[in-house]
């Protein structure tokens, strides 16, 4: 008996440690479950970056502006025609046949990322207007206004530019398609002119320039490009940035809580007694010297006495500028291609994709590269692109970025000269040499106003003449 129940105990024992064997295996195999059912759900350890599968929605907008050092719009109406296919309808004044696919400043907007449906884009203009727009949108008062857009990886284009168009690699470009209610692009295209007085003065320095900003908003990203003596190659000059004014805070003056106190006057003492003598004999005065004007015998006074100190304050004013000196990047001169990739590289630290890039670089190219004066291209300031452009996207994307580019003409210290020669070719015995001279003038635009009024009082008949001509197409 006592056998039978040891036997037994034995046999319960080996059953348990079975058990246990299958318990303890069996746990294994669920910890080791979960283990690769985490790792295949992407979460990782403590020390293993967890990876984001959500592709992120991103708007580029990218403005290239172009203005002159004397006028007092971006994109002006006056500076450049337009070469936007007709189904655009700009505003503008149509480039000529030749000059149909050029590259000129616009606006553009596209997106990247996953597909997303009923989107708007409200972009406004306090203080200026629109030009031109596609696809076509709501307008209104002081706003245009892309209304339930739905951004597509793939659909039927409205319009196909032609082949030889300067915006068709826009419509090849790897980005997602505004669908509206009956029109569908790549892209979004805008020309705006917009209130803007540039205030920035350039001077020759001895190893590049001298730039003065006289106002608020800093200038980014800044580049010189100044014709070489070699034809087809640029000196480029650069600054990473160049400051602005700041604005002096008034302090308010602290007043105390007592009253000031007056030192009394004695009416009858010898100096209060002078001093009434002396306001005696200056009114009279007065009153005789307005007698003797009014019959002619004394000549009037100049009303404009204060004028001498308001140009004084003008000139202590610049003097408060900073003149900051914007060095060249390298002493030999460069090619189109060598300049242009500068601001490649600018750009793409910017943000903007291969599709933008190439954008702003043609524009680049036939505007910023001139071979008679040098121009300045600077990035706006972001508070200060919000502010006279305001961009508006519901639902908000995940990532938004804004750039604007300036193109500065008429701003090289040398132009003027190269101007009064012109004026003075305007007399050349040949025909053709004055009439070259009248056209190289009336591109310079409002950069010669000033010199053309005055050759309007020269000997010179055939100048006067053509100076005015000159000047009535400026007007």
């Amino acid at each position: 008996m006592k056998q039978h129940l040891k036997s037994k105990k034995q046999n319960q024992n080996t059953f348990n440690s079975s058990d246990r064997r299958q318990q303890k295996a069996y746990l294994i195999w669920t910890v080791t479950t979960v283990i690769g059912l985490l790792c295949a759900c992407g979460v990782g350890g403590a020390d293993e970056p967890q990876a984001d599968s959500k592709e992120k929605l991103i708007v580029r907008d990218v403005s290239v502006f172009l203005v002159s050092a004397h006028g007092k719009k971006l994109n002006d109406a006056a500076l450049f025609r337009s070469t936007t296919p007709g189904f655009m309808q700009s505003r503008r004044l149509s480039a000529d046949v030749g000059e149909s696919d050029k590259p000129a400043p616009l606006g553009l907007i596209t997106f990247e990322g996953p597909p997303v449906n009923d989107i708007d884009v409200l972009l406004e203009f306090p203080s200026g207007r629109f030009l031109a727009h596609w696809p076509t949108a709501r307008i209104q008062s002081k706003r245009i206004y892309w209304r339930s857009q739905n951004l597509l990886k793939e659909s039927p284009l409205s319009m196909r530019l032609s082949e030889s168009s300067w915006l068709r690699p826009l419509q090849q470009a790897d980005r997602l398609c505004v669908n509206g209610i009956d029109k569908c692009d790549r892209f979004i295209l805008y020309d705006v002119e917009l209130d803007h007085n540039p205030r920035i003065t350039m001077t020759s320095a001895e190893n590049g320039f001298q730039i003065q900003n006289a106002d608020t908003y800093p200038l980014k990203a800044l580049t010189i490009m100044q014709p070489a003596e070699q034809q087809g190659h640029w000196k480029v000059a650069a600054l990473e940035q160049v400051p602005g004014i700041k604005k002096e805070e008034k302090q308010p003056e602290a007043k105390s809580d007592q009253p000031a106190k007056v030192k009394p006057v004695d009416p009858l003492s010898e100096e209060s007694l002078k001093k009434k003598e002396k306001e005696a004999k200056a009114k009279a005065l007065e009153i005789l010297g307005k007698q003797l004007q009014a019959v002619g015998a004394l000549p009037k006074l100049a009303e404009a006495a204060t004028k001498p100190a308001e140009k004084k304050e003008t000139a202590a004013a610049k003097q408060k500028t900073p003149a900051v000196t914007v060095p060249y990047l390298k002493s030999a001169a460069l090619t189109r291609a060598e300049a242009l990739e500068i601001w490649r590289k600018q750009l793409v630290d910017l943000g903007l994709g291969k599709p933008e890039v190439e954008h702003v670089l043609r524009i680049l190219g036939e505007h910023a590269l001139r071979s008679d004066q040098a121009t300045i291209v600077y990035c706006l300031d972001e508070n200060y692109l919000d502010k006279i452009l305001p961009l508006e996207i519901t639902p908000f994307p995940d990532v938004i970025r804004r750039t604007g580019i300036v193109i500065l003409l008429d701003a090289d210290p040398t132009l003027l000269k190269r101007i009064d020669a012109l004026i003075t070719q305007l007399g050349h015995q040949s025909w053709a040499k004055r009439q070259a001279a009248q056209q190289a003038l009336e591109e310079y635009g409002k950069a010669a106003q000033a010199q053309l009024q005055k050759a309007t009082s020269n000997k010179d008949l055939e100048i006067v003449f053509r100076a005015e001509q000159i000047l009535s197409k400026i007007k």
